[in-house]
């Protein structure tokens, strides 16, 4: 099994590619997102976490780099990421940093907590 580092670094370099397909198999059935386009209630399950994701890919451009892995356990890591988000038609949107906590388990992507600066 791989470490939750490198799910999360697949998941990344997926993400920034914008390629639903890698992403699919690195999220967990019962995963649990922040709908962070409406900020509006949690998203459940990992068809609903991937649809979120075609929302993003279709409505913003983001790029998002880990700069830092700040505290990292078992079924969680605490990182500092720079994102870099355009709107659909190249403007950018906002360059900023944030921290958040990706949950795992069974080795996969279970969640993400949004701790500052998204």
């Amino acid at each position: 099994m791989e470490t939750p580092r490198a799910v999360l670094e697949k998941a990344y370099a997926a993400f920034n590619a914008r390629d639903l397909p890698r992403l699919r198999p690195l999220i967990h059935p019962k995963a649990v997102w922040p709908n962070t386009l409406d900020m509006g209630q949690p998203l459940s399950g990992k068809e609903a976490v991937l649809g979120h994701f075609a929302r993003v890919f279709a409505t913003i451009d983001a790029d998002i780099e880990l700069i830092e892995v700040l505290e990292e356990t078992p079924d969680a890591l605490l990182i500092e990421a720079q994102y870099s988000v355009k709107t659909a038609d190249g403007r950018v949107w906002t360059d900023s940093r944030a921290r958040l906590v990706y949950h795992f388990r069974d080795g996969l992507l279970s969640g993400m907590t949004i701790l500052s600066g998204f």
